[in-house]
């Protein structure tokens, strides 16, 4: 009798055991899935104003503030290379000197694309801009 409630006594402990182990590692995927949906998105929306309204176009207050943004957005959400491919940006921007936006570019469009599970694109952007002056 006694082997019995020692039985159940066991059953009952792997139970609970799993239940707890399975919710522990549930609740991390979870927050896993959440931190790279919220990293991810943020970093499609850099590159999208990158590519689209801020490289090969005429500077503008809008324009700077959005570069202001995203460069604060890259720093905070971006790859370690990334990172530091915005720090030397802005100082390039800082020093009025010419700067390139194309390894930044490449770089969020790599890790992008990875993270997505997209095959690699090697090269550079290729820019097709209409001139809106009239």
């Amino acid at each position: 009798m006694d082997f019995d409630y020692i039985k159940i006594f066991v059953t009952i402990i792997l139970v609970v055991s799993g239940w707890i182990i399975g919710h522990y590692f549930n609740s991390k995927r979870t927050r896993d899935q959440k931190r790279r949906e919220i990293s991810v998105e943020h970093l499609i929306n850099s590159y999208r104003i990158l590519t689209n309204e801020i490289s090969h176009r005429k500077e503008t207050p809008e324009r700077t503030e959005k570069l202001e943004n995203i460069l604060s957005d890259i720093q905070l959400f971006g790859s370690s290379d990334q990172v530091r491919l915005a720090q030397d940006l802005a100082d390039q921007v800082a020093a009025g000197g010419e700067f390139q936006l194309d390894p930044l570019i490449n770089s969020l469009r790599n890790d992008l694309r990875d993270e997505l599970r997209l095959p690699k694109i090697h090269g550079n952007i290729k820019w097709l801009r209409f001139n809106d002056e009239k």
